[in-house]
């Protein structure tokens, strides 16, 4: 490729991102950031569970014994901290324990769409006046929302 060419390459390319609104792409950039976020956190966190595993809500060389061994759920709850499945969400009340960080990035993963699609509704209401997208973002963040805290189930 020329330098001629590179000029109109990376003049297509510019165009083309400007062609996409604005609202995509603030979108687009909190998904790629908080999902790369997450998935480092994923990553590590399991480092953190293992090198200390008496610090952890379910204790790793317990539960897994437990697991290949065929226990129930309500079984495998019955060797963590609290004696018992303590709810959704538990890694809440029990922030400094590393399990709860490996939860706490599980979420912020699946939980990234929402997280991304509320600026991008406020952009598209204030600054593109995009009623239709808005309100269909709106929808799409009550339906996340709603799952999330377990109203909306499969």
């Amino acid at each position: 490729m020329n330098g001629n060419e590179a000029i109109t390459s990376e003049m297509t390319q510019r165009q083309a991102m400007e062609a996409i609104p604005k609202s995509h792409r603030i979108y687009a950039e909190i998904i790629h950031w908080l999902t790369i976020i997450s998935s480092i956190a994923a990553l590590f966190v399991p480092v953190f569970i293992l090198v200390n595993p008496k610090n952890n809500i379910l204790n790793p060389n317990l539960i897994f014994g437990a697991i290949f061994n065929g226990a129930a759920p309500a079984e495998i709850w019955k060797l963590s901290e609290t004696g018992a499945f303590p709810g959704a969400h538990y890694y809440l009340q029990y922030i400094t324990k590393p399990d709860s960080w490996a939860m706490l990035a599980v979420t912020l993963g699946c939980s990234v769409g929402l997280w991304a699609v509320i600026p991008a509704v406020v952009y598209q209401i204030f600054k593109e006046k995009d009623y239709f997208c808005a309100t269909a973002g709106t929808i799409l963040a009550a339906l996340i929302f709603f799952s999330m805290i377990g109203v909306l189930s499969m």
